[in-house]
Order: structure tokens, then C-alpha cells, then sequence
């Protein structure tokens, strides 16, 4: 039967039905509400609409309704009044469009001047009528009101029951709460190694990024309960990044229970509709920080020093924040701040070493940023790292006692989360066979699916299995006897650690953070020299001075004798005086060289010309040449002779190098040249006779 207030233009436009649930929790469990707001449709089919003009809107089901935002069914049907497609609009409570007082008004307003009627299970309204718009507004404040009153009531009870500790959204990967309130460690050994694993690890890491990087080498899987499920079945998931960096900072697994980590901010976008945004608040703005409250895996303190780790490798907390390590060489990096200005400075590299540049806040690669001072770090990172060194110095040989001993942990680590995914394998495929045994030969297609879920635990006890044997055969016990007296000879000589070619910068870095706090960096303009001073995390202080110029000491003859006489194997007289001048390695007088200028000391020192024909039998190869035959970047090769894969005789720094053409066959080069080709850049392999410390 048609109602009064429809007229035949209405039913000659579509009727829209609105459906919508506020959560996806209602959509999963409120089944019968989803019925009765579908029952709609007969609804208005009794009010004069067929079914062909009936528009049933419900892909906004598990949003809010406090905000227009994410809402895309929504801002279909403001479209279609404004268009005038629509001559009804109808939900089973008008409260499902919109909950916020505003956009309700602004909805009741394009109904009354489009001429749209509004409708729910109960009644007509018609926008354009005085009364139905003072209930309509009535209505809308109630719809806000009530909102406001459940949200208040909800975040009452929550907060109550925070206060007790009482209250968990979600339990991290290693604890359970089977007996409400108390929250517990899995009971389960196996899932709390993998935890502790992911926990002290950290600890040898610079970043939650490395060790991230770390686990994945180490092909590690984190134990979790799938929220909802019992919590006896553990799955074991490749970790994401995210939940890696979450896992190192919650203070869960330091006993602590806390609330109000994060603040929803109500704002305003550009159109004027509200947004809620999530927003981490600082720890003196928590809700609720109760200390002891459960069985804990690592200390408060452990917790603090992880947290301060993280903020400090923020590189957007601010220009004081020291920022993540890198992969350069710089030991200073991040720990140097400019005395002027207050900012922290930047490296810089380039092919003499590094340079510290202060840019007085501005970007590094800012175009235009004026400079505030800039000056050579190579010189002041050799006297920094004397100063270091003469500090962890009489600790070598205890580092070294504790280096034999992790390296029997960690073997010892590694073997059992191996033991223990394959002991939790097995457990999967014996639950499989006994379901599949367990189930009716009649029923074929549900034996089918048991079988196949058979045979994938199947493999994956044999995948885990395959994986113990080759890790028994790779690794060894214990460190053999030429691991422990090698670590024996470097605790004693920690100088020679240090300067090893392949000693990683990474941990030089994170050595230097350990150490010191910070250093203060100024130039001297009257004495012409970098001044330095060293915050050392005890409380102490150190001066260093450098002169800022950059060009060599003067060279003996005997140093320049030796200069040109590697040099002249591939380079005639003109090239050899570019070289040394690029060099900066002048002529005892002082003087740039020219060709005439070497030439006339080759003569006086009795050194060769350049050979072409020598040249040849002897194999001397230039930088250049040997990149062309190796069929690699010139800077490649560098690569390798830094790294000592690759021998190169080199008479001085900046200068050319002389590469013989037997060392480009050895085994060890090839290799590292195969895996450059194929774009793996960096790291340079890993050289089989090196042993890895830690």
C-alpha cells in the first residue's frame, strides 16, 4: 500500500537501502541484526518500489558511522541525491548513515532540497517538512549523544579494568592467558626459546633491521597463536619486520603491564569531516604502568636499553637523534655534533676517505644549504680509534675467553629451535594421521582432504629433518682448537683486530656508541685546525686536534724512489706526473712534477723508463685493465683489493695500483667477480678461511 507522503515521482527513482554493521566483530557474530536490516527489502517493496528499482547498499558493513571516512557505499548514495537518482533513502535505523551530528544535518538537508524522503522499519519522513525535520534533528542529536554515551561507558569499564591489570586485547607471541585475568608464559619450552632467542639477539644487533635480517638468513620462525584460537595450536610463521621491531620494544616481556601506548586523535580533513588518526603518546603520558605483573623473559632494564636503541636509530626524531649504523667505514658517524650550531654533522664519502659536513639543520643534498664547518675525518678517525683502542685494550682477552663461549651458545641455540620445529613437525603430522585414521572410509572426499593435509606434515618432517643433517654437518660442536688459539692471539693484540682489512665497520660503529656519548666538533680558524671533543660514556672527556690542511707530509727520496718505480711498470713519464699531482705528492722542492720533471729524477735515481713490451710479459695491468679483462666496474675492483680478495701493489694512497695478471685466475677472485656480475654488489663473499666472531 502507498504511503501518503510517496508520490509517482518517488517510485519512478531508485530506493536506496542502506546496510550497515559498526565492527567486524557484529558482522562475525550478530548474524541475526545483518537478517532484519535485509527483511528491508520486502519493506519497501510493500511501500510501492519493484525489485528492479531497489539499490541494496552494504559494502560499508565493519565501519564506524562516526566519520564518512573509508565509507565508499556512503558517498555512493550522497552522489546519487545530488544527481537525483534517488527518491528514497531507508535503513533500518536511520542511525546506520551517520552517527556525527553534522554530517547527519548535511544529509537531512540534500534530502529536503532534492525532494528525497527518508525511511526506516518504523516510519516515513519527508526532509521538506517542518516537523519531520525537527524530528529528523532530534533524531541526529540523539544518534550523537547516544554514541558519545556508549564510547564513554566502553572506555570506563576498559580503563576499570586496566587499572587491576585485568584487561588484554592481545597477548604477544609467547604468552597465553588460560586462566582469566592471569597472563602466563606459553607453558610450551619450545615457543619460549624462539622468544628469547628473538630477545638477546637484539642485544649483539645495532637495529631491530639487522637482526630482522638476521633471522630471515637464519630461515628463524616465530611461534604465535592466532587470536581466537586455543592455545595449543602454535603456528610458526616467517616473521615480518614489523612484528620483529614490535617484539623487541613490548614492554610485555619485561613483567610490565601497560595501557595507553597510543591516543586516538579526533581532527578534521580538508573537507571538514572528522578522522580519528592513532598516534604513540610519550611514556609519562601512559594510562596505566604496573610493574611485576607477570612472569617476564628479560629485565625492565634489558626493556630500557632496547627502547633507547630503537629511538635512537630513528633518523626522523630530530637532528640530535645519532641514527641508525651504517654500512660505511666512519667510526664517528652519528656520534659527532657541531659546537655552533648544535646539529648533528654528516659523512660524506668520497675516494680519499670521509668528510664531516655540518649543514646547520638544512638537508644534506639541499641545494643551496649553506655549510656551518666541514673538515677530513680520515686522520681524526685514526686518532679516535687510538683512543678506543687504548680503552678496550686490557679487556681483549676476556673478549676473546667470551667470544669461545658464544660461539658454543650460539651453535647450541641454532641446533635446538632446529630440534624444536622438527619435534613440533612431527606432533602436527601424528595429530594429521590420527584424524585421517580416525575418519569413516565412506566419507571419500573428507579422507581426500585429510590425506593431502597428511602428506604436507609429511614433508615438512622431512624438510626439518634434511635441514638438522646438513646443519650437524656444517657446524661444529664446540670451537676447534684453531678457533680457540686464534681468539687467544687477537684478544692479545686487539690493535690488530682493528686494522684487519676485513674487520667489519659495523661493529667499529657500534663499539664507538658503546663508548661514547658524543663528540663536539669546532674548528680552530686562528690555529687552523679541527678541534674534537670526546664525551666518553663514563663521564670523562678527551681533546683531539687535527690541522685541517689535507695535503701529505713531505716524502723522502727514498719514498719517491719507490713511488715512480711501481708506477713507471704501466705508466709513462706524463702519467706518472698526473698521478702524483692528483696525489698531491710533490717534488722535494716542493713543486708540482711534470714529464720532464720525472723523467730527470728517473735518470738521477737510476729508474727505467716505461716498456710497453716489459709491460706485456711481465702481466702488469693497470686499475682500468684489469676491471676490462674481469669485465667489471674499475670501482668494483677496488672492492676486492680493499678487501683483500684481489693483491694490488699500491705505492701510497690516491695513487694507481699495479695488478699482476696471474692473480686474476685464483679460485677465491673468480668467485667474488661471478657474484658481482651477477649484481650481488655487497657484501663481498664471505672468505672461507676468515672465522666469524660473533
Amino acid at each position: 500500500m502507498t504511503h501518503i507522503l510517496i508520490k509517482p515521482h518517488h517510485l519512478e527513482l531508485f530506493a536506496y537501502l542502506y546496510l550497515r554493521q559498526s565492527s567486524p566483530g557484529q558482522v562475525r557474530r550478530n548474524r541475526e541484526g545483518w537478517q532484519r536490516q535485509q527483511a528491508m527489502v520486502e519493506h519497501i517493496t510493500g511501500l510501492g518500489w519493484p525489485h528492479s528499482r531497489i539499490i541494496v547498499l552494504d559494502q560499508d558493513s565493519g565501519r564506524s558511522g562516526s566519520s564518512l571516512h573509508g565509507r565508499n557505499d556512503l558517498h555512493r548514495l550522497l552522489e546519487a541525491i545530488v544527481t537525483g537518482k534517488a527518491g528514497l533513502v531507508a535503513a533500518r535505523e536511520l542511525s546506520r548513515l551517520v552517527r556525527d551530528n553534522q554530517d547527519w544535518s548535511h544529509l537531512v538537508r540534500l534530502c529536503r532540497f532534492e525532494d528525497v524522503l527518508l525511511g526506516d522499519e518504523h516510519r516515513l519522513y519527508n526532509p521538506a517538512d517542518p516537523q519531520d525535520r525537527m524530528v529528523l534533528g532530534i533524531q541526529g542529536a540523539f544518534n550523537d549523544f547516544e554514541l558519545s554515551m556508549i564510547l564513554e561507558r566502553m572506555q570506563e569499564s576498559l580503563r576499570q579494568k586496566a587499572e587491576h591489570g585485568h584487561q588484554y586485547d592481545a597477548l604477544p607471541p609467547g604468552y597465553i592467558c588460560r586462566h582469566p585475568p592471569l597472563c602466563e608464559k606459553h607453558p610450551d619450552p619450545r615457543v619460549q626459546r624462539a622468544v628469547e632467542k628473538v630477545l638477546y639477539d637484539f642485544e649483539r644487533f645495532s637495529s631491530a633491521r639487522q637482526l630482522y635480517l638476521h633471522l630471515l638468513d637464519e630461515m628463524f620462525q616465530l611461534p604465535v597463536v592466532i587470536h581466537g584460537r586455543d592455545w595449543r595450536e602454535v603456528e610458526w610463521i616467517t616473521p615480518s619486520y614489523g612484528q620483529i621491531l614490535e617484539l623487541v620494544r613490548n614492554p610485555t616481556y619485561a613483567g610490565l603491564y601497560v595501557r595507553g601506548r597510543t591516543k586516538t586523535i579526533a581532527t578534521l580533513d580538508g573537507d571538514g569531516h572528522k578522522q580519528t588518526k592513532r598516534r604513540h603518546v610519550p611514556r609519562d603520558a601512559w594510562d596505566v604502568f604496573l610493574e611485576n605483573h607477570h612472569e617476564a623473559y628479560i629485565t625492565p632494564q634489558a626493556w630500557e636499553r632496547n627502547v633507547e636503541k630503537i629511538d635512537a636509530n630513528a633518523n626522523v626524531r630530530g637532528p640530535l637523534a645519532k641514527g641508525a649504523v651504517g654500512r660505511g667505514c666512519s667510526v664517528m658517524a652519528g656520534l659527532l655534533r657541531c659546537r655552533r650550531c648544535g646539529h648533528r654533522l654528516q659523512a660524506r664519502y668520497c675516494s680519499r676517505g670521509v668528510r664531516y659536513v655540518c649543514f646547520g639543520g638544512d638537508r644534506q643534498r639541499m641545494r643551496g644549504a649553506a655549510r656551518c664547518l666541514a673538515f677530513s675525518g680520515s686522520r681524526l678517525e685514526s686518532l679516535l680509534a687510538e683512543e678506543i683502542l687504548e680503552v678496550v685494550g686490557p679487556a681483549g682477552v676476556e673478549a676473546a675467553e667470551r667470544a669461545t663461549q658464544r660461539l658454543a651458545m650460539r651453535h647450541q641455540e641454532q641446533r635446538q629451535l632446529i630440534v624444536d620445529r622438527l619435534q613440533a613437525a612431527v606432533e602436527a603430522e601424528q595429530r594429521a594421521a590420527r584424524e585421517y585414521k580416525q575418519t569413516d572410509a565412506t566419507y571419500v572426499a573428507v579422507r581426500q582432504a585429510l590425506g593431502s593435509e597428511w602428506e604436507t606434515a609429511l614433508a615438512r618432517v622431512a624438510a626439518e629433518q634434511s635441514r638438522l643433517g646438513e646443519f650437524e654437518q656444517r657446524q661444529p660442536t664446540l670451537p676447534t682448537p684453531a678457533q680457540r688459539e686464534q681468539l687467544a692471539r687477537l684478544g692479545d693484540d686487539v690493535r690488530r683486530l682493528w686494522n684487519h682489512p676485513s674487520a667489519s665497520g659495523n661493529l667499529k660503529q657500534q663499539l664507538a656508541r658503546v663508548l661514547i656519548v658524543e663528540i663536539v666538533a669546532d674548528i680552530d680558524e686562528k690555529r687552523d685546525e679541527v678541534l674534537l671533543l670526546v664525551h666518553w660514556a663514563g663521564g670523562h672527556h678527551t681533546q683531539l686536534r687535527q690541522a685541517c690542511t689535507s695535503r701529505r707530509g713531505k716524502l723522502t727520496s727514498g719514498q719517491l724512489t719507490a713511488i715512480i718505480e711501481t708506477l713507471r711498470k704501466v705508466l709513462d713519464d706524463a702519467s706518472i706526473a698526473v698521478a702524483m699531482n692528483r696525489g698531491q705528492v710533490r717534488a722535494a722542492d716542493g713543486q708540482t712534477w711534470t714529464r720532464r720533471r720525472v723523467q730527470q729524477y728517473r735518470h738521477r735515481a737510476g729508474i727505467a723508463g716505461f716498456d710497453a713490451t716489459l709491460k706485456e710479459t711481465s702481466g702488469w695491468l693497470t686499475q682500468a685493465e684489469a676491471a676490462t679483462r674481469l669485465q667489471i666496474s674499475p670501482m668494483s675492483v677496488h672492492r676486492l683489493v680493499q678487501s683483500a680478495i684481489l693483491s694490488a701493489e699500491q705505492p701510497d694512497r690516491g695513487l694507481p695500483m699495479v695488478i699482476s695478471t696471474s692473480d686474476l685466475h685464483r679460485e677465491e677472485l673468480q668467485r667474488a667477480v661471478s657474484a658481482l656480475r651477477a649484481g650481488r654488489t655487497r657484501p663481498l663473499p664471505d672468505d672461507p678461511r676468515q672465522t666469524k666472531l660473533f
